[in-house]
């Protein structure tokens, strides 16, 4: 049986005053990041799909 989910902490002093200033300053990224972030993710993806066509043919 599943444990029960626990309450979120409520963020008090600086570590509020942090939080919110970071969520009011998001950098966006340079298309130049996000397509290296693709390209890894993809990477990736692909290294997982070879291994998962390997197991199915392990298993027939």
């Amino acid at each position: 049986m599943a444990r029960p989910i626990k309450e979120t902490p409520i963020l008090f002093g600086e570590d509020a005053r942090r939080l919110e200033r970071t969520m009011k300053h998001v950098i966006a990224e340079t298309p130049e990041k996000k397509a290296e972030m693709r390209a890894n993710y993809e990477f990736f993806m692909s290294m997982f799909n070879r291994r998962k066509k390997r197991m199915d043919g392990i298993k027939s």
